[in-house]
């Protein structure tokens, strides 16, 4: 740490230092004038708070570290889908994702494992499978810490909301073909009509995708779908109807973890998949929900929104495993019997979301940006698990693939995880400005939680709580801020332990300060932040009873972001970022725990993507692009041991010609086989011996995209 800090503050104190010495009135007139030109080229970063994130305001005022993820930058970027998507934000990283379809419901903030939300909606149970496309995504938004204002249930480490693609005020038509390496094409449409001030608009997003992996055997599809059909009673009063269809298949399997010994990992043939098979039955996922939202603004100062969504995700998946019900793992004449293992989850999500938000004066010098409503929830997840009659020998030194279908889909007695919850929630905040200087942040939120328990054992009890929000931002200038947050969180928690005890609600408390400025006349935006975060009743992994989990007392998280998005001038743009963070277990039943880091946790990540335009003759443009990734030291659950960690290379370059435009994108240019996330284990198959579950990074791909926008 001491050594790694220096460069990261060095850099803040530099983004930080410089002030602007032009009147307000004049930054004003120029920040209009910038949002004219910006219509017309691309937007790389986001200048304002998400109208679904109910919080209104200019990013720079926020007292929190959120970072807006925009269409543009992402498409720049050959992005398809949140792992790609979450190198633009600092202290976010996927964690363990054992399966082709589990990438997007992995994504750690801070330390910790935290939901995904589209439209401020829920998107997913908590055991449910999110896929997503950039066909349907329009920008993300990475907020870091609780977000009472979003929703009850937000995790201490952050939540992550996408916004869809919704009718514009222009027309859009725009198609995309691509292919690339391991077999991959793709086609895309995006078509709507401008939104009118009376009568209906649409906006029609689709997909098709194929790829296969470069592990041996995994091949999958996905099909994607959101029309979106919008009437407008008035210039004041709007309906929006919403359906987004996403359905992944997977064939050979859908496992991505490999396993292997100290001498092994990252030296076999990278394409091994013991996990796999030709004859295995189809694996697949698919996610369908519908949102309902109706605005009616009263005048210009008041507004009411009444969103519901109601969301069903299933995932079937097929895969092997050794007879010791561990991962594929060969004894010492290197032969092992495989076992197919099918598990079903089944999730549903109910939302309802009403509230109201405006702005208000109470004196010559004091204004009000609010926001009150009410929020419901209820989730139900079905969780299945099936192990096969058979076990099938196989010989590492001479393999051989095929295995009778109708053997495989023999199953035993499958055994069913149910988890259901729903809570209620009021929650009212408001942003007090005084004079031009002042902003202060504050308000809360009432839960009340009833979970749903089958035990008789268990009576059901409602669990209340109150979380309180408080921050303070202070403009130094109109492009220059500090702020400090204190924030609390609340989130119930459904599923009991291996003795059959249901989970306390988990509560947490943040603590964070920073700095955000902005530069070249508010093109560029840097943010620095330092926060503390106290999580009680986490939930682990239970290691002596695999399949459950079980609660700890309490987890420290403590670390420092820097982010850096936007154009430093009109030819070059820039995405970068730096996170520290140190998680450590602090409270325990198992004192011998207490100290440990939190498992998946890296100490360390560094992104960066900058781009360079060149003009060219007949309104053409060439862009050339060079990102990185860096991680290091990725804690595991065995104490005082990390994975060891990487750097890799990307870079792409784009032609655009009017409508027209040809990009390629590269990823890995340097080939290097590294450990996207995993775990390591001390006699969890051989006594004594160290044992890798881990997920390897992809090998060096490229992808090649043409388009038009008509």
């Amino acid at each position: 740490m001491k050594k790694s800090l220096p460069i990261p503050f060095s850099l803040c104190l530099l983004a930080i230092s410089a002030q602007a010495q032009q009147k307000t009135d004049s930054l004003r007139k120029q920040h209009l004038k910038e949002i004219e030109i910006m219509e017309k080229k691309k937007n790389m970063r986001t200048d304002s708070m998400s109208p679904v994130l109910r919080m209104e305001g200019r990013m720079l005022e926020i007292p929190q570290n959120i970072t807006g993820v925009t269409a543009d930058l992402i498409r720049e970027q050959g992005g398809l889908e949140m792992k790609d998507i979450i190198r633009n934000a600092s202290g976010v990283k996927i964690g363990y994702n054992s399966s082709v379809f589990d990438a997007s419901a992995t994504v750690m903030m801070r330390g910790f494992y935290t939901d995904t939300y589209v439209n401020g909606m829920p998107q997913r149970s908590t055991m449910g499978a999110l896929t997503d496309d950039a066909a349907f995504i329009e920008r993300v938004d990475f907020v870091k810490g609780p977000a009472g204002f979003l929703i009850s249930s937000g995790d201490p480490g952050g939540s992550v909301n996408i916004t869809t693609k919704t009718p514009r005020q222009q027309r859009v038509r725009q198609l995309e073909l691509s292919g690339g390496s391991f077999g991959f094409l793709r086609g895309s449409l995006d078509l709507g009509s401008a939104v009118k001030e009376k009568g209906f608009s649409y906006r029609l997003n689709g997909a098709y995708q194929q790829q296969q992996s470069f592990l041996d055997f995994l091949k999958t599809r996905k099909y994607v779908a959101s029309p979106v059909i919008q009437y407008n009673f008035s210039r004041r009063t709007s309906l929006l109807a919403e359906y987004n269809f996403i359905h992944m298949l997977s064939d050979g399997g859908s496992s991505v973890t490999k396993i292997g010994t100290e001498s092994e990992v990252l030296k076999d043939r990278i394409g091994n998949n013991y996990a796999g098979d030709p004859n295995l039955p189809q694996s697949g996922s698919k996610s369908q929900s519908i949102r309902l939202a109706f605005e009616h603004r009263f005048n210009d100062h008041l507004r009411l929104t009444i969103q519901s969504k109601y969301t069903v995700n299933s995932t079937a998946v097929w895969y092997l495993i050794s007879d010791n019900y561990s991962l594929i793992n060969f004894d010492s004449t290197n032969i092992t019997r495989r076992l197919p293992v099918n598990n079903s989850i089944t999730g549903r999500v109910a939302a309802v979301q009403a509230y109201l938000s405006g702005n208000l004066k109470t004196g010559q010098h004091i204004t009000h940006n609010f926001v009150a409503g009410l929020d419901y929830n209820y989730s139900k997840d079905n969780y299945v698990n099936a192990y096969g009659q058979y076990a099938f020998t196989f010989d590492r030194t001479h393999p051989q693939y095929g295995l009778h279908p109708d053997s495989v889909k023999m199953l035993g007695k499958p055994a069913l995880i149910v988890r259901e919850n729903n809570w209620t929630s009021a929650f009212a905040y408001n942003t007090t400005r005084i004079h031009t200087n002042w902003l202060f942040n504050y308000g809360g939120r009432l839960t009340i939680n009833t979970p749903v328990t089958t035990n008789p054992r268990q009576p059901q009890k409602d669990e209340t709580a109150f979380s309180p929000r408080l921050g303070i931002t202070r403009l130094l200038n109109n492009n220059m801020a500090v702020y400090a947050l204190y924030d609390q969180s609340f989130i119930p928690q459904s599923g009991v332990n291996a003795n059959g005890q249901r989970f306390d609600p988990q509560r947490g408390n943040s603590l964070e300060a920073g700095a955000k400025k902005e530069w070249f006349q508010h093109k560029l935006m840097t943010s620095i932040a330092g926060y503390r975060i106290l999580k009680n009743n986490l939930l682990v992994s239970d290691l002596e009873h695999p399949g459950f989990r079980r609660q700890i007392g309490q987890v420290t998280s403590t670390g420092a972001e820097l982010d850096i998005t936007g154009r430093i001038a009109d030819r070059l743009s820039i995405s970068a970022n730096y996170s520290y963070t140190h998680a450590i277990v602090s409270k325990d039943s198992r004192k011998e725990n207490e100290g440990n880091k939190l498992a998946f946790t890296p100490e360390q990540v560094i992104n960066s993507w900058i781009q360079y335009g060149i003009p060219l003759k007949a309104g053409s443009r060439l862009s050339l692009s060079l990102g990185h990734n860096t991680v290091t030291k990725t804690a595991t659950y065995t104490p005082g041991f990390d994975l060891k960690g990487y750097t890799k290379f990307d870079g792409g370059i784009a032609y655009t010609h009017g409508k027209w435009y040809l990009r390629v994108v590269a990823d890995n240019l340097t080939n290097k086989r590294y450990f996207s996330s995993g775990d390591m284990l001390v006699g969890s198959v051989y006594e004594g011996v160290k044992t890798y579950y881990y997920i390897e990074g992809a090998p060096i791909s490229f992808k090649a995209f043409a388009g038009i926008r008509l």
